[in-house]
């Protein structure tokens, strides 16, 4: 059954989305759920039968928010594993409809939360026309607002996929138009998060008292054979590594500001680039690598400190083994200068 909001209720809803949505949004964690891996595989599952093994596993972890961890929570791994072993047996009877594909694997995976993720994340890679991004805290969302506004009735349970499914995307889609003078230009993803993060608000808002929001990475992406830059050379970063990666993520995101600061503390830096820039999502990764990018391992020479010493402390740190993780972050209130050499 469809849900039908009056223009009354649709504008309810909006103001509360008015009053909440600064507050949750900043919450969302960027880092897990970046966008732009999701927009690549939707473009690979409109050919469900060329979608590989290593593939399939990639786009699932996204899901549960574990996108290049190892950490897969068992329930998810399980039903991972289920997805990635009946592939064949499901692309030999797939119909390109968001009910066949919830059916189909519902009915493999069973219901509750984490079945609900796996089925929901697989129609919107290989139905997204048809079927918007959801989960059970998108959901949770949704239904939060919805009694708020006094209208409970119209609230779903998880125990019916398709039917949580088809009331979600009537829901958003009913909405979005209504938000757009609100969240801007990118108010399609941002309402999306913003019901995530409202969902979720209760877990989000318990992360943000131990430690502060992670802000959104500006450089994403990043691509060595067509990268360029206006006030940087580059070229001169000869290694391929991701602490070479961070550091042509911090001169984009430099050449993307009015001015570019002659210094910068590593605080500075690391807004920056935060866990999320250049496709490191990992958070293991991302603080090696911020720490190999002030140091001198394998020749780097990327920064100058007022004390040198410095410089060879982070390059010791790089290089044990037992390295402290959070050094840059003991070390937030140093001024460093990028390296004169690669300003163009």
């Amino acid at each position: 059954m469809s849900m039908q909001l009056t223009d009354a209720k649709k504008k309810s809803l909006a103001a509360l989305v008015k009053a909440h949505h600064e507050q949750h949004l900043s919450r969302f964690p960027f880092a897990k759920y970046p966008i732009d891996p999701l927009e690549v595989w939707k473009k690979q599952f409109t050919i469900p039968a060329a979608i590989e093994a290593h593939t399939l596993r990639s786009a699932l972890s996204w899901s549960c928010g574990k996108w290049q961890q190892q950490s897969i929570p068992y329930p998810y791994r399980k039903l991972h594993l289920m997805v990635i072993s009946q592939w064949k047996n499901f692309v030999e009877q797939y119909k390109p409809e968001p009910s066949s594909v919830i059916s189909y694997w519902t009915n493999l995976l069973g219901t509750g939360e984490f079945a609900f993720n796996t089925v929901a994340f697989l129609a919107h890679l290989l139905c997204p026309e048809q079927t918007e991004l959801t989960d059970s805290r998108r959901i949770k969302g949704m239904n939060d607002l919805l009694t708020e506004a006094e209208l409970s009735d119209e609230c779903v349970e998880l125990e019916d996929a398709a039917a949580s499914v088809v009331k979600y995307c009537d829901f958003y889609r009913q909405l979005l138009p209504k938000t757009k003078s609100i969240l801007g230009d990118q108010a399609s993803m941002k309402l999306g998060r913003f019901l995530f993060a409202y969902g979720y608000r209760d877990v989000l808002s318990k992360v943000a008292e131990s430690s502060p929001s992670q802000p959104e990475p500006i450089i994403t992406t990043l691509d060595w054979e067509t990268v360029s830059s206006q006030r940087f050379n580059l070229d001169l970063i000869t290694e391929r590594a991701n602490a070479d990666r961070l550091f042509a993520c911090l001169l984009l995101a430099l050449d993307n500001q009015s001015e570019c600061p002659e210094q910068l503390t590593i605080q500075d830096i690391m807004n920056l680039i935060p866990l999320g820039s250049g496709s490191i999502c990992n958070p293991g990764s991302y603080n090696y690598a911020f720490i190999a990018m002030l140091g001198k391992q394998k020749g780097r020479d990327y920064f100058l400190f007022d004390d040198p010493t410095m410089a060879e402390k982070f390059t010791q740190q790089a290089n044990q083994s037992t390295r402290n993780m959070s050094f840059h972050k003991h070390h937030a209130t140093i001024d460093i200068q990028i390296n004169p050499k690669f300003k163009n």
